[in-house]
């Protein structure tokens, strides 16, 4: 890629970035801020993680409309309100609102995030860069998220929505190094398109939900079922984990330990496909997965729990690069970025509620085996599923 290129590449990255810091200290937030209150987090996060899936699907159609710049700046104002709600709130509806705000503008923020590598990179490197986004935005979720809970954790979680303000403002600003034109549909004719805007536009979103259903038809569903497995056991790393070992290592440590291996994660995926196969990547991220998260709920040893945290922060980037690799020469970029990300969300969400009973009912110990042995289950038929979609020659 030339220099010229990459230019928006980086703005584009550069937004998401700050976008994930505010999304996933949100994520972490009320479950340890809240520790004494695990069905408020649940309840929380299940609104959240809803209403981000919720959105998803209308994302293309937003960035045809009206232009990839439009669509991120827009997205993270949102993001950034329902932050600032969420850090004032004092009352369960008034908490709630503020995950509705932030889970709308972050699920729109993170599709058009990922389709717009495919709309600004070459499809040679699209792999690599897929992984260089992945590194960049997670490595900015491993430093923002744990010193987002950190400031609420010693000042208050208003203080938090104050930062959040300050980062919309930023992203807003960096947005506009992306062309306005990247992703805009360009029609022809003028007077007409105004007479009959109200019908094209009813005609392309029943056109856009006769697509959905057709993707949905033909999803690569066992793809997307090890992202969403794989996810899951991420959202325990990002709630649950660091509330039982809490008396062992600081909470904000052990979500930077798993931000950090996520982020490292998301590079390596890229960079492990390209030098092996599809594959061996796949199984590499399960093992990875299945042995962090064991470790984490067997050891009182600090130094492992750390350990713990990486593993699965590694193992679940990689997981998310590979899928949405393979997801990308499966289908189209619009169709694969709005299924990978429904399935991350499905994941975290599923996580949000999942990990919350646990903590209530004492059983997240049994509840990461359990899943850890799916994860493992699953990448196995992965594989076999792989060498039937892409036969080495």
């Amino acid at each position: 890629m030339k220099l010229s290129a990459w230019a928006p590449f980086a703005a584009l990255t550069a937004v998401a970035s700050l976008g994930l810091a505010i999304f996933f200290t949100l994520y972490s937030l009320i479950p340890v801020t809240r520790a004494d209150a695990p069905g408020l987090s649940s309840l929380f996060l299940g609104t959240m993680m809803g209403c981000v899936m919720l959105v998803q699907a209308l994302t293309p159609i937003l960035v045809s409309r009206f232009s990839l710049r439009l669509v991120l700046g827009g997205s993270m104002v949102l993001t950034a309100i329902g932050a600032v709600i969420t850090g004032f709130s004092v009352s369960t509806p008034a908490l709630l609102s503020g995950a509705v705000a932030a889970g709308a503008g972050f699920g729109v923020l993170i599709v058009a995030g990922s389709q717009g590598i495919a709309l600004l990179v070459p499809e040679s490197r699209l792999g690599r860069m897929i992984g260089i986004y992945g590194l960049v935005t997670m490595a900015s979720a491993a430093l923002g998220s744990p010193l987002g809970v950190q400031l609420a954790l010693t000042f208050s979680p208003s203080a938090f929505g104050l930062a959040a303000v300050i980062i919309g403002v930023l992203a807003v600003c960096l947005s506009f190094g992306i062309p306005g034109a990247v992703g805009k549909r360009q029609d022809g004719g003028h007077g007409q398109q105004s007479v009959n805007s109200t019908e094209r536009c009813q005609s392309g979103l029943v056109n856009r939900l006769q697509m959905m259903g057709k993707a949905l038809a033909e999803a690569p569903w066992l793809v997307l079922g090890f992202l969403i497995v794989g996810v899951a056991l991420l959202s325990h790393g990002l709630s649950s984990m660091p509330v039982i070992t809490s008396s062992y290592v600081s909470a904000a440590v052990v979500i930077f330990s798993v931000q950090a291996g996520n982020a490292l994660g998301r590079w390596l995926g890229g960079e492990l496909e390209a030098r092996s196969t599809t594959g061996i990547t796949v199984i590499t991220a399960a093992l990875l997965l299945a042995a962090g998260g064991i470790l984490g709920v067997v050891t009182t040893s600090s130094v492992l729990i750390v350990l713990a945290g990486v593993l699965i922060g590694v193992g679940v980037g990689v997981v998310q690069t590979v899928t949405l690799h393979t997801a990308m020469r499966l289908m189209s970029s619009g169709r694969a970025s709005v299924l990978w990300n429904l399935s991350v969300d499905a994941g975290l969400w599923t996580g949000g509620i999942v990990w919350g009973v646990a903590l209530t009912s004492s059983v997240v110990v049994a509840g990461v085996f359990v899943l850890s042995v799916l994860i493992l289950m699953t990448g196995v038929a992965l594989v076999v599923q792989l060498k039937q979609l892409f036969p080495q020659p």
